[in-house]
């Protein structure tokens, strides 16, 4: 039998957890056991990287050899997260996992449609007459599985699904085609004669082109620009910002239908626009420019943070390839608009990924500070890991990082187990943060990793803005090194605010079925998600129960270098600023929350009284403020990744690291996506096993080929077949970059 090779993986967020379960899929790898060991090196207690939830309260031993978290587990994120319809690798990863998880001690098994919320509504905020808007976007959605086999990618259907969407919009605005209708307006005519098209289009589909759909393109004009004049001509009236919002709707659809055809993006495929600004796009292809400004169009670059510096008094800029990858895989993917989670995202997702791989065999290693990989030009390799251990068990054994939750649930608590510690009681004592950059905290030994000893194979997945520093050599000769300026990383903020009221009381609307209320194109610099439902989750007393909840999210602006690690003070300066900016977005949030300004001698703001206060706890104005939850996002690993024009190009292929015994994870890398998301390093993850092992096959990640022509021709070709180092069991090999 050939000798086991060691794979070492860095990094414990989505991307090293995809990496890790796509390398021991007992269907891709039946007999990955005899040909290699995997092992996870992880800061900190807990994994899930932005991802990662806490739940408040303290861990006590449950005197049978596990965990029990004990108070209000009160769930504490680093922002909105949600699964959109086109996170079909995310979601086909998570339904494995629960199908392979065993059951609960009563006998009982979740399955993902249990742990995942549907929700199509998304909240637009325009600013009209210098009063703020809110109106509805439903988001595209059919009645199919995310997870199931079914994937819905396909160019011949992108007319169709997005003559849909703006007929849907176009009926809401004159009356449907084929009945009665609005007669007073010509609109019902566009309507039918859209619809008649559909009905072609659905009988023989066919690839967007410009000959074959000029009938439809010049419907679509005639029917956009008599939309216009019927706006225009409600400005008087109630229904003027709703019409207002669908022609910003039907403005955004009928351009990208416009664009895709004119620029020929599913022949020449999404690369030949990453150079270009996606508004400075829509422009080209005729967008008006009330609609280019209008936040419908704004909202994919907003929910990304796309914005220079995190800066959002200047316009979102996104490069044209990952704007439309956005927009057109949520037109032709499978399932509802969105996605939500019952409990925290590190509960809901990560847990399952971590334990399933636990199970398998994975060896997780917590609380390793990875200080540098240290790459030698000479032999074109990772030769050795620098390491700190922060901390070490009592026992000497692996830490056990989940507790049981009150409601018999595993979690991520929101600190260290400390009684699993031998520096349990110190860090304890000194509120030692073991994830910050700036952690004052000395570790309490090294160790050295080194090739052919430790490890055969590495996996880095680090974040882009945590590669300059723990890689620097490895950077200094890598021909993706440029990918580092133009990608800085953004620093982004967080808070979650529990209310007395609800949801109506606070103003905002009754939605059908799980829709939930989700502002993220409102009011900058925060955008809102209403997950009150998520109440259910935490362990407040009956009596003492909050009615709301409501999570905020956005950047912070940052221009220059950041502080250097020995700045210990730096995380409570931006713990400090973040709930500077939350406050003053609360007195802004009567623009969300209509109903929220009760305090009549400060008009517009949302009332403190409202926010919800442990009972017996005397607290008044802002001071009830200080009880609801905030954090900042600001270290290396934490900043988001954004897409700027022309950062498609700059991102390397998982087997081009420029290492010969080294795969490259994370969002940052070149996934087809290239947004910064779940999903986008779920890819990443599935990606570097691939360039070790040649599975799963490039056509099994989904989106990684996507109106990208080229990559469907890749498999079997020379970015793959040309590498020189193969893993044990396999005939694929680690590319040398």
């Amino acid at each position: 039998m050939a000798e086991r090779r060691k794979i070492l993986i860095v990094g414990g967020g989505p991307a090293g957890l995809a990496a890790a379960l796509s390398l021991t899929d007992p269907e891709l790898h039946p007999t990955w056991r005899d040909d290699y060991e995997v092992t996870v090196l992880q800061l900190g207690w807990r994994l899930g990287g932005k991802g990662a939830t806490g739940r408040r309260g303290t861990v006590v031993s449950d005197g049978e050899g596990g965990w029990r978290l004990e108070g209000d587990a009160r769930i504490q994120e680093h922002g909105i997260h949600l699964f959109g319809n086109m996170y079909t690798n995310a979601m086909r990863m998570l339904d494995h996992c629960m199908q392979e998880l065993p059951p609960a001690p009563d006998g009982t098994k979740e399955t993902i449609d249990e742990v995942l919320v549907p929700s199509n509504h998304m909240t637009l905020a325009d600013m009209i007459d210098r009063r703020w808007e809110l109106t509805s976007q439903t988001m595209p959605h059919n009645d199919m599985e995310p997870w199931g086999p079914d994937d819905h990618v396909d160019a011949k259907a992108f007319v169709k699904e997005i003559l849909d969407e703006i007929i849907a919009l176009l009926e809401e605005a004159f009356g449907p085609g084929d009945g009665e209708g609005l007669k007073a307006h010509l609109g019902y005519h566009h309507v039918g004669a859209l619809k008649a098209a559909h009905e072609r289009e659905e009988l023989a589909p066919s690839e967007p082109h410009a000959g074959r759909h000029r009938d439809i393109l010049d419907l679509v004009e005639k029917a956009r620009l008599h939309l216009r004049t019927h706006v225009d001509e409600s400005q008087a009236t109630s229904r003027y910002a709703r019409l207002r919002s669908v022609w910003c709707q039907v403005e955004l659809y009928s351009t990208v239908l416009r664009g895709v055809i004119a620029d020929k993006i599913f022949e020449r495929g999404l690369g030949t626009v990453d150079g270009e600004e996606y508004l400075a796009w829509l422009r080209r292809h005729g967008m008006d420019e009330a609609a280019v400004t209008s936040s419908c169009t704004q909202m994919p670059a907003q929910i990304c943070f796309q914005v220079v510096d995190g800066d959002t008094s200047l316009p979102p800029t996104m490069a044209t390839s990952s704007f439309l990858w956005f927009v057109l895989r949520q037109l032709l993917s499978c399932g509802q608009g969105s996605y939500w989670f019952t409990r925290g995202t590190g509960d809901t997702v990560v847990a399952p990924f971590f334990r399933v791989a636990r199970e398998r065999g994975v060896e997780f290693t917590f609380f390793r500070r990875v200080e540098e990989l240290v790459f030698d030009p000479d032999t074109g390799r990772i030769e050795r890991i620098e390491v700190g251990v922060q901390a070490t068990t009592v026992d000497g054994g692996a830490y056990d990082p989940l507790a049981i939750l009150p409601d018999d649930t595993l979690g991520w608590p929101a600190n260290p187990i400390y009684p699993q510690l031998e520096q349990g009681v110190e860090l304890e004592a000194g509120n030692i943060d073991l994830e910050s950059w700036w952690t004052p905290w000395e570790n309490v030994a090294h160790e050295t990793l080194r090739a052919d000893e430790d490890y055969d194979y590495v996996i880095s997945a680090l974040p882009l803005p945590s590669v300059e520093h723990l890689a620097p050599t490895l950077v200094a000769n890598a021909r993706w090194a440029p990918a580092i300026e133009a990608m800085p990383g953004i620093a982004t903020m967080a808070a979650q605010l529990w209310t007395d009221v609800t949801s109506y009381d606070l103003g905002l609307p009754h939605l059908q079925g799980t829709d939930r209320t989700c502002g993220t194109a409102a009011v900058q610099p925060l955008g809102m998600a209403d997950m009150s439902d998520v109440i259910a989750a935490e362990n407040w007393p009956a009596d003492d129960t909050p009615k709301g909840l409501y999570y905020v999210c956005g950047p912070i602006p940052h221009r220059g270098p950041w502080p250097a690690p020995d700045e210990h003070e730096t995380p409570d300066l931006l713990a400090d600023e973040a709930k500077a900016t939350f406050t003053q977005w609360l007195r802004t949030a009567a623009s969300v929350f209509p109903a929220s300004a009760t305090d009549p001698f400060v008009g517009g703001a949302f009332d403190p009284a409202l926010l919800h206060v442990t009972d017996g706890v005397e607290a008044e104005g802002s001071e009830r403020v200080d009880f609801q939850y905030w954090r900042a996002n600001a270290d290396p690993n934490e900043r988001y990744v954004p897409s700027p024009p022309g950062s498609g190009a700059l991102r390397p292929e998982a087997w081009n690291s420029g290492a010969s015994n080294l795969a490259l994870a994370s969002d940052w890398i070149s996934t087809g996506m290239d947004i910064g998301s779940f999903e986008g390093a779920v890819m990443s993850g599935l990606l570097a096993a691939h360039a070790l092992t040649g599975l799963p096959a490039l056509d099994q990640i989904v989106g990684y080929d996507f109106a990208r022509p080229h990559r469907s021709q890749q498999e079997g070709s020379t970015t793959i077949e040309t590498t020189t180092i193969a893993v044990a069991g396999s005939d694929r090999r680690v590319p040398a970059g």
